[in-house]
C-alpha cells in the first residue's frame, strides 16, 4: 500500500503557509511568533481522519490569531482564549462551528 499522500504533503505545505504568513508579517512579528502560531493552529488538527481541508483551517486559524496579535499591545504575549460574554461562547467554540460547517460542505 502507498503512503497517503495527503499526510506526507502536510508538512510542506505548512512551512510553506509558515513562509507565506513571515512574508505578509515581517513588519511586524518575528517568524519565531509566526511559527508558533502556525505550529497552534495545526495541533489541534493534526490527527484529522481527512486531512484535505487541514492546510485552509490552520492558514484560517493562523491568520486570525496573527490579526489579533498585530493589533495587541505587546504581540509578544500568548494570546488567551477569551469569551465573547455570551454563555459558552468563545473563539475558540466559533472556530470549531466553522471547521464544521466547512467539513459538512464538502
Amino acid at each position: 500500500m502507498g503512503a497517503n499522500t495527503a499526510e506526507t504533503a502536510l508538512p510542506d505545505t505548512l512551512q510553506k503557509l509558515t513562509d507565506h504568513l513571515t512574508a505578509s508579517y515581517a513588519d511586524l512579528l518575528t517568524a519565531a511568533v509566526v511559527r508558533d502560531v502556525v505550529q497552534d493552529c495545526y495541533q489541534p488538527l493534526s490527527n484529522a481522519r481527512i486531512a484535505n481541508y487541514v492546510p485552509i483551517l490552520v492558514e484560517h486559524n493562523s491568520r486570525t490569531k496573527l490579526r489579533q496579535l498585530v493589533r495587541r499591545p505587546d504581540p509578544t504575549v500568548p494570546l488567551r482564549e477569551e469569551s465573547d460574554g455570551t454563555r459558552g461562547h468563545s473563539a475558540t467554540t466559533a472556530l470549531r462551528r466553522i471547521r464544521i460547517a466547512l467539513t459538512r460542505s464538502a
